[in-house]
């Protein structure tokens, strides 16, 4: 038998892991991450909350990617502060005097 029998499964393994690391590593996209705090939001909503309750807008600081405001039609508002690889963060302070 051929040596390169012996190292085609590795090779393969090698290449999958690659590709498994690839996708990992990406940035999720803004559809991605106004949908999974929208889904957030509809589990802690009180009846009658949809995702079109939520919309997103930009922050100045570049630390945060987007703020996600999603206001019930009772009028309650949820805010969540996304950083730049779709995590949560807590809500930014302004600049200390």
């Amino acid at each position: 038998m051929k040596r390169a029998y012996f190292f085609l499964p590795l090779a393969g393994l090698v290449v999958f892991a690659g590709y498994l690391g690839l996708q990992t590593g990406q940035l999720p996209g803004e559809t991605e991450i106004i949908n999974r705090y929208a889904a957030a939001y509809l589990q802690t909503a009180p009846n009658g909350a949809s995702p079109t309750d939520c919309a997103a807008s930009p922050h100045p600081d570049p630390s945060v990617r987007m703020v996600i405001n999603c206001t019930h039609p009772l009028g309650l508002t949820t805010t969540f502060y996304v950083g730049p690889r779709g995590e949560t963060l807590p809500e930014p302070t302004g600049p200390e005097a």
